[in-house]
C-alpha cells in the first residue's frame, strides 16, 4: 500500500486483524501419509477394532467438548445475568406472553347455533359468519354466552 506525502510515496504496512484465537489441540505424530499405510496393512479384525477405538476416542472428544461450550454459554450467560432457561425461551414471560402460549388456542367467541361450529374471533372470520352476516344478520347473535 501507498501513500503519497508532500509529492513522495512512501510504503505504508497494512494493518492485519488480529489473528483469532486457535483452539489447543495435540499435534499428530504421525503424518497422514504414515497413518495411511499403516491402515493398508492390517487385517479385516484389526480394522474393525481400529473403528471401534476411534469413535470411543471421537465419542470422548465430543463429550469433553461439549461439556466445555455449555460451561462456557453458562459463564456468558451468568454475565449477563440470564439463566439458561432464558437462553432457550423457557424463562418466564416475554413480550407480555407466557411460554406455553403459543400453542395454546383460544377459546371460542362465537358459535353457530344451528352445527355448533364456533369461531375465537382472531384471525379470518369463519366461513358460517360471513355467510350469516351477509344475509344480515348481527355477529353478536353468535357470541358465546
Amino acid at each position: 500500500m501507498a501513500k503519497t506525502v508532500r509529492g513522495r510515496t512512501h510504503k505504508v504496512a497494512a494493518r492485519k486483524a488480529p489473528a483469532p484465537a486457535k483452539r489447543k489441540t495435540a499435534k499428530p505424530a504421525v503424518t497422514t501419509d504414515k497413518i495411511r499405510a499403516l491402515v493398508h496393512n492390517l487385517s479385516a479384525q484389526e480394522l474393525d477394532e481400529l473403528i471401534k477405538v476411534a469413535t470411543g476416542r471421537k465419542n470422548e472428544e465430543m463429550a469433553g467438548a461439549r461439556a466445555s461450550f455449555l460451561q462456557e454459554v453458562k459463564a456468558r450467560a451468568a454475565t449477563l445475568g440470564m439463566s439458561l432457561a432464558d437462553l432457550v425461551g423457557l424463562g418466564g414471560e416475554q413480550d407480555g406472553k407466557s411460554a406455553g402460549d403459543e400453542g395454546a388456542s383460544a377459546t371460542p367467541k362465537y358459535r353457530n347455533p344451528k352445527t355448533g361450529e364456533t369461531w375465537s374471533g382472531r384471525g379470518r372470520p369463519a366461513r358460517w359468519i360471513t355467510e350469516l352476516e351477509a344475509k344480515g344478520r348481527k355477529r353478536q347473535e353468535f357470541a358465546s354466552k
